[in-house]
Parts: structure tokens; C-alpha cells; sequence
């Protein structure tokens, strides 16, 4: 006998082998940033990881990756044209959230100035259906 028996079975038997991993997080409140004890499953797990991932700075903590977070702070107070601004923040949107497996593509940007904010909106298109995002970044 093996170690795994249900390695004998046919295909067919194994489809639980094959399944898709579910993503979970703990839900937050996106009005305020805060946890709010609660796990979240597929398609808010996934608002959570992309709304954590645009919310942190990539390189600047040594618990993540170099993949994860976004380069927000070297548009920070230069001064850059709109036209550069708005094509770098969507590419290094772009870079940061397509590090998730779950996440097959992002579109749909659209940027507007107002005051000291840059406020961007997206889709982001993942394995559980589309999500609309809307980040705000101050004084770019």
C-alpha cells in the first residue's frame, strides 16, 4: 500500500488534487484602514491584498519582497509633467499588483488632479471576476 493511496485513483477521482487555492484575508475597512477581525475569501481577499499592496512602499521594508508595493514616492513632489505622472503610476500600479497569481490584468485608468491629491481609478481583472479600485496619492 502507499503512503498516499489516492495517488492510484483515476483523474476523474482526483479532481480535489487539482482545485484552485481560494485566497483569505482579514477584511478592512477601507474608509477608515482598519482591520476589523473578520476573514475575507476570493474576490474581497483580493481587494484586500490590492488595496494593502498600493498602500505600501516598495523597498522600504524588509518583511516584503522586492515585488510588493508600489514606487509612489518618486513621483512625490517632482516636478514631472501630468502626462509622466499618469503613465508611471500606471505602470508601477501595473508592476505591483500583477505579482498576484489571482490577478490577470489591470485597465480601465483614469486619473484626475484635485488639489494635492492625484486620485486613479482602475479594474483590476482576477480569477474571481473584476474589481474596481480607487487610489488616492498625495501632491504627485
Amino acid at each position: 500500500m502507499r503512503l498516499f493511496p489516492f495517488l492510484d485513483r483515476e483523474d476523474e477521482d482526483n479532481d480535489f488534487i487539482q482545485q484552485k487555492r481560494i485566497p483569505v484575508e482579514y477584511e478592512i475597512n477601507f474608509d477608515t484602514g482598519k482591520l476589523t477581525g473578520k476573514k475575507v475569501f476570493g474576490k474581497d481577499a483580493i481587494k484586500v491584498w490590492i488595496y494593502k499592496a498600493i498602500k505600501t512602499s516598495r523597498y522600504k521594508h524588509l518583511i516584503y519582497t522586492w515585488d510588493y508595493g508600489v514606487e509612489v514616492e518618486d513621483l512625490i513632489s517632482k516636478s514631472f509633467d501630468r502626462d509622466f505622472i499618469e503613465s508611471e503610476l500606471q505602470r508601477y500600479i501595473k508592476e505591483a499588483l500583477l505579482v498576484n497569481s489571482f490577478i490577470t490584468d489591470v485597465n480601465n485608468f483614469s486619473m484626475e488632479f484635485s488639489g494635492t491629491l492625484l486620485i486613479c481609478n482602475f479594474t483590476v481583472v482576477t480569477d474571481f471576476g473584476e474589481v474596481d479600485i480607487s487610489g488616492k496619492y498625495p501632491k504627485l
